[in-house]
């Protein structure tokens, strides 16, 4: 495997104007999910299967909990995609204290990121292939 793409991505970039529609049209697709709302992306299960979508077995997805309900079974899970993001050398700080709120901002933005770094890294991983 190639290095990851993984530039810094500000406030200001367009990957922060993607609205909540597209994201969740995205994931929904992506993960053959049926999320009406940003916020039920906070358990961290939805992330985790994004990361593995893009670097298959990376992600040790029987350790994923999708049926978390608590805060405390959200940081397992952001826990395990903070692991995946540590191997992959991906230099990005999950704020998991804001995410596992369900706030619709904090979540908008980190699935903004993560669109943003799924389509970066998306070619050179299939060109690999």
């Amino acid at each position: 495997m190639a290095g990851v793409v993984n530039r810094s991505v500000g406030m200001m970039d367009d990957a922060y104007f993607v609205g909540r529609k597209a994201i969740l049209d995205w994931v929904n697709s992506l993960c053959q999910l049926k999320l009406p709302k940003i916020e039920e992306t906070a358990s961290g299960a939805v992330a985790c299967q994004v990361m593995d979508a893009l670097f298959p077995g990376k992600v040790p997805m029987a350790k994923v909990n999708w049926s978390a309900k608590t805060d405390y079974e959200f940081v397992a899970n952001y826990k395990v995609l903070q692991s995946v993001f540590s191997k992959l050398k991906i230099d990005r700080a999950i704020e998991v204290d804001r995410l596992i709120r369900a706030r619709y901002q904090d979540n908008l933005e980190f699935m903004q990121w993560l669109k943003k770094f799924f389509e970066d890294n998306y070619s050179s991983v299939v060109e690999e292939y």
